[in-house]
């Protein structure tokens, strides 16, 4: 009746309707879509309560003893159907939200109100109040209702709502306004709540494993079968320990993390205040510490400047200078954490340093506060991962519901025999209970454990340390191993190798490398190198850049920043940086005015003048390509663009020096903008650095691609550094061609090349001739190899996710380098290649890749912090090492897997077999039967089963991750089959003979002991031992059985005490088994034999057939071109997108509207107009600098 009715609520006559009940959904319409941030949105549906709805739900789990209720707790979305009804959103109690990854959960609707009023933001930083406030929390993150809007947003910042002109206006809040801010946004604070030991426990133990597991020991105890139920509830109870003591482990660790609350001087009413940092509301005027600090949320500067370590958000030791935001625009232009990320303190971030001028202190308007900042949304992604979808698990899963069906068939079997045999029903309750704990074995998941719990010891041993033991299995699926670049890859440092200074006959020397002490103090490159830089002075030490640091130090200089400078003499600048030669005291240097590198520009300049000299001279630093377009042609040598291909061909990074003597006054000169002085330049020299690899990187990248694995940079470097170390370090391969993806789009998104189209540039850099051996040898996993790679930014990265998301995933199949790359667009990175069907692991050392690193199926972090605690693994040795031996050990984890569940299944299915021909002769095994199945060998051959090592090296076929393949379905049905009609011919056989008597069924008696019964048993024990040495794989994943000590003694174990009880068995254990032994010693012998051709039959099988006829088999039927449609639907998603763009650039013209001819070759100098929105140039290297 109460199932009647909660379909009735759907709309009747609507199948539609009905399937969406099915999955949680309303029937109604497709739920409200609620922005959660720039890259992600939530869907909810409105409920309110029901009381009939709540009486049935309780009258069900009543009856049905709370499984009912423990079903829904599984199922939230069907909680919410149950006990709720439908409503708009207005009426709302409860909203039932679906995350995109079709997580569901339920989030209680809250009203508040208080005599003073909220105060919520709005557009423009004005404010509007409310008498009440409705909103939800949604991971920790909360969302109210608008009326007018008739729907639930997220609060309000002043991210996107203000201009930059208003915000260096702004004078902050009053008192009053700051407290009804503070009763709507909260509290600042990231506030992380530990669960307690007894919530925890009471969560894993609500499993349905355990459950399930919980189940059986009560069958157990009831039918007086102490000792295993007592060992499996142990085993249980360590296994719900562990986990629990894992889980407070890392909360506690998360909470490390976060700074506790501090004090800040704020203005409130125009006045100063010293108040706690959680008292911080979005507006507030906030004074920057001389001192430093560390950023309790997120402020855009307005006054001053700030030297910042981020390392803990992106991952860079290095420190930053973050300037005021700009004011006094022609167009206004909105405040926008990304746009204006060098103006913005972010929270977490620690600030080491001040600087303003004539006494003036440093300010910020506080942005986003608690969880909203952006050490608040690291803290969500660790908090709140995407959830990892694995293959093994998904089946695993299946093959449990197929044995559960078979145990449904045997309970049938058992009630219908038992019923006409006049069993009481209380012993075929228990008996058809009995059935589905032997069919369905609640021990599975403690011994499948047993393989990851040695795998995770030998990583251990290696010093890789695993906090998650569930991931190492999904390690072995790995195909494509995400690297960030700098301190993971390379060294955290530059080298300088040299200069190639132009030559007086307008040439450039190749090989000859000069250094900084070659040249006098005069000359104009040691002059670049010395003020052309964008360094500052901490104390005693330098911070900027770590190349501009490097350059520095190469001259030997003197660097000095004046303290004061009166405001006549500023002209808006920065107050002059001087730089002195070390030995000649009359060589001094200001730097009057800086124009910053810029990653669009991919240069940077600064107006300097000498002590004692009129002249202004600027200098200029920058990618060779572009400060060669602002130089006069005269001073560009000839050979200039086959020197520069040289280095960067061999990876070095390379920049390029010039100069230019300023014609006019030093005041003009400060007052003419960057593109006035920024031309007519003279090139001085190039400038050659090398970012080393750590010596053990190219070696793993080579590894894994000869396995077959998929490399990819993710990095926050620029692109053209990217790549060089991408080639260096075989990431991108030499043989295939290399294009730079750069798009450019309209206004909207903050760039732009051509004010109406979004323009994509493709610059081919042909490589070395193709080594097809090789490249045969890289990819053999993939049936159609793209000739060509591609490397793209993150701003690129981006337009193709808002305005070519048809093209992404295209794109992420054959790009190799990921450059500039936000730690968002990471983490979105890892979630795409995901859906393609790619299992990823992500290697990184800084807390920019947290994201990444817990979204990824495997995190292997290189540091400590944030990064340690979102990842799975951490490595203590900080090289890419562990990446191989994590994979090696997760293969063979997995195979180890496979093995245990066939092995268990098997087992299990043996067990049901002998129970039931047992249940046919009205008795069954005896307990101690049943205890030496059970205690001595299943657990004996489960604890040691995992213990084998795993292979030496990485076998370029990846092990199946598929229960479900037609291998394991094939081999266990053929083994059940073999052991059936072993465990049948013992049955039949043994009263065929002359000595046989025929069992006496009794009612009263729960085991009698008869021939037939000790036959199939000890049949059934050489079976369990032949199962687990034919599913013992070694090759290629795994060594031999035989480095298994503990797997062999085991095995001869088991052999020696079954041959013990088949032949002679001491009289005390012939009483304790309950056995009936053939009084025929040849019969003996016979049980015997039998045995050793069983075994054989079972390795011809798995050996023969399973593992080779199979195989062969299946590829003639798929090289049958009547069957190549139905291969194909077995594709993975990325292998289906390969195969349709082929191996050149096609694809991206196939998605025109087919008004232009398609790419037949890397076309010369050739546009190619695809739509309104997109164009493709192509350029060869020759003509690589002028296309730029």
């Amino acid at each position: 009746l109460y199932s009647f009715m909660l379909w009735h609520s759907a709309e009747k006559g609507s199948i539609d309707a009905v399937r969406l009940f099915l999955m949680g959904l309303s029937s109604a319409d497709g739920g409200t879509s609620v922005e959660v941030d720039e890259r992600t949105r939530i869907t909810i549906w409105g409920y309110c309560e029901c009381r009939w709805k709540r009486f049935l739900l309780r009258l069900a789990s009543f009856l049905t003893l709370g499984f009912f209720r423990l079903l829904l707790h599984w199922k939230p979305s069907l909680y919410v159907k149950a006990a709720l009804t439908r409503c708009s959103l207005k009426r709302a109690d409860v909203v039932l939200i679906r995350d995109e990854s079709f997580q569901w959960s339920r989030r209680p609707v809250r009203v508040i109100s208080r005599p003073e009023n909220f105060c919520l933001l709005r557009q423009g930083g004005t404010l509007r109040e409310h008498c009440t406030l409705r909103y939800f929390t949604y991971r920790k993150l909360k969302f109210v209702w608008f009326a007018e809007l008739g729907s639930f947003h997220r609060l309000q910042s002043f991210d996107g709502s203000i201009d930059c002109d208003t915000l260096h206006a702004w004078r902050g809040w009053s008192d009053k306004q700051a407290s009804k801010l503070i009763a709507a946004y909260g509290a600042n604070e990231i506030a992380i709540r530990l669960k307690s030991v007894l919530e925890l426990v009471f969560t894993e133990v609500l499993n349905p494993f355990y459950v399930f597991q919980l189940f059986s020991v009560t069958i157990w105890f009831s039918d007086t079968y102490y000792y295993y139920a007592s060992i499996v509830l142990l085993m249980s109870a360590c296994s719900v320990a562990l986990d629990v003591y894992q889980i407070k482990k890392n909360q506690t660790a998360l909470q490390r993390t976060v700074h506790k609350a501090d004090v800040i001087n704020v203005l409130r009413d125009q006045q100063l205040q010293c108040i706690s940092t959680m008292q911080l509301v979005p507006g507030d005027v906030i004074l920057i510490p001389a001192e430093g600090c560390v950023m309790m949320c997120d402020a855009v500067l307005i006054f001053g400047n700030c030297i910042v370590n981020e390392s803990s958000l992106t991952g860079e030791s290095v420190p930053v200078m973050k300037t005021a935001i700009p004011a006094g625009s022609v167009t206004q232009v909105n405040y926008d954490h990304n746009i204006h990320a060098k103006h913005t303190l972010y929270c977490g971030t620690h600030v080491l340093q001040t600087r303003y001028y004539s006494g003036h202190e440093v300010k910020a308007v506080v942005t986003r506060t608690g969880f909203s900042t952006q050490k608040g949304q690291l803290v969500r992604s660790i908090m709140y991962p995407k959830p990892v979808d694995f293959e093994f698990t998904k089946d695993l899963l299946r093959f449990v519901g197929v044995l559960a069906l078979i145990a449904s068939v045997g309970i049938i079997y058992t009630i219908v025999l038992m019923t006409i045999r006049g069993t009481n029903i209380g012993k075929i309750f228990v008996r058809a209970l009995d059935l589905i704990t032997i069919c369905v074995p609640p021990a599975l998941p403690a011994a499948m454990t047993m393989g990851v719990i040695a795998a995770e010891s030998r990583l251990k041993k290696k010093h890789i340390y695993c906090i998650s033991p569930n991931t190492v299995n999904t390690c072995g699926g790995i195909n494509v191993v995400c690297f960030d670049k700098t301190g993971t890859l390379t060294e955290d440092g530059l080298d300088f190798l040299g200069i190639l200074p132009t030559t007086q006959q307008g040439g450039i020397c190749k090989v000859e490398l000069k250094q900084a002490r070659d040249f006098d103090a005069d000359h104009g490159i040691i002059r670049a190198m010395a003020c052309c830089h964008s360094l500052t002075q901490m104390g005693q030490q330098l911070a900027g850049d770590p190349l501009d640091v490097v350059m520095f130090n190469e001259t030997g200089w003197r660097f000095e920043e004046s303290q004061a400078v009166s405001e006549s003499e500023r002209f808006d600048i920065l107050p002059p940086t001087l730089v002195r030669h070390p030995n000649l005291t009359n060589v001094e240097i200001a730097v009057l005015k800086q124009f910053p590198f810029s990653s669009d520009l991919q240069r940077m300049s600064v107006l300097t003048r000498e002590l004692l000299s009129n002249d202004v001279i600027l200098y200029c630093k920058g990618a060779p390509e572009t400060v060669v377009s602002l130089c006069r042609s005269s001073s560009i040598p000839e050979n200039f663009d086959s020197v520069l291909g040289y280095y960067t061909k061999r990876g070095f990074r390379v920049l390029a020096l010039a100069m230019r003597l300023m014609d006019t006054s030093l005041l003009k000169a400060m007052k003419m903008s960057r593109d006035a002085v920024e031309t007519d330049l003279t090139l001085l020299s190039l400038l050659i650095f090398e970012n080393r690899l750590k010596p053990q990187t190219t070696p793993v990248i080579g590894q894994l691609r000869k396995a077959g694995i998929r490399t990819v940079m993710v990095t926050g470097d620029n692109i053209l550094t990217a790549t060089c170390v991408a080639r260096e370090c075989s990431i991108v391969d030499e043989s295939l061609p290399l294009y730079f993806v750069e798009c450019s789009d309209m206004d909207n998104l903050g760039f732009q090349l051509h004010p109406d189209e979004t323009t994509l540039l493709m610059q081919s850099m042909q490589q070395q001739q193709q080594r097809e051996d090789e490249h045969r040898e890289f990819h053999v996993h993939i049936n159609t190899n793209p000739r060509y790679q591609l490397a793209v930014s993150g701003k690129t990265f981006d337009v193709f996710c808002k305005r070519f998301p048809h093209l992404l995933p295209k794109l992420i199949c054959v790009c190799n380098v990921f450059a500039r790359m936000s730690p968002e667009q990471k983490t979105q990175l890892v979630n795409i290649l995901q859906q393609l069907d790619y299992v990823v692991a992500m290697c990184g050392d800084g807390a920019n890749d947290c994201g990444a690193l817990k979204a990824a199926h495997a995190g292997i972090s290189l540091s400590g912090g944030e990064a340690s605690i979102a990842s799975p693994f951490t490595y203590k040795l900080a090289n890419i090492d562990c990446v191989v031996s994590v994979i090696r050990e997760g293969r063979a984890a997995l195979t180890t897997s496979f093995g245990v569940f066939k092995y268990m299944a098997s087992y299990s299915l043996t067990q049901f077999l002998s129970v039931s021909l047992v249940y046919w002769l009205g008795s069954n095994l005896a307990d101690f039967q049943f205890l030496f199945i059970d205690l001595v060998l299943i657990t004996l051959f489960t604890v040691s089963f995992g213990r084998t090592p795993a292979a030496d090296g990485l076998h370029p076929r990846a092990p199946n991750v598929c229960i479900m393949s037609s291998n394991s379905v094939s081999s266990l049905v053929l083994q059940l089959v073999t052991v059936i009609f072993y465990q049948v011919f013992s049955f039949v056989y043994v009263s065929k003979q002359a000595w046989f008597v025929p069992h006496y069924f009794s009612p009263k008696a729960e085991v009698h002991p008869s021939y037939q019964g000790t036959a199939v048993f000890l049949t059934s024990t050489f079976q369990y031992i032949t199962l687990v040495v034919v599913y013992s794989k070694s090759f290629p994943y795994r060594k031999s059985m035989f480095s298994n000590r503990l797997f062999l003694f085991s095995v001869l174990f088991a052999i020696g005490v079954s041959t013990m009880l088949t032949l002679n068995p001491p009289a005390w254990i012939v009483d304790l088994l309950e056995l009936k032994m053939p009084p025929d010693m040849r019969f003996r012998a016979l049980l015997l034999l039998v045995a050793v051709i069983n075994f054989l039959h079972c390795l011809l099988i798995e050996e023969c057939f399973v593992d080779r006829l199979l195989p062969r088999l299946r590829n003639r039927l798929c090289n049958n071109k009547q069957l190549t449609t139905a291969n194909n639907n077995r594709h993975t998603e990325f292998e289906s997108i390969l195969e349709e763009i082929g191996t050149t650039p096609n694809w991206i013209v196939g998605e025109s509207n087919r008004r232009c001819s398609k790419l037949s070759s890397f076309y010369n100098n050739t546009s190619l107009k695809i739509d309104d929105q997109l164009n493709l140039y192509l350029c060869e290297e020759s003509n690589y600098n002028s296309k730029l």
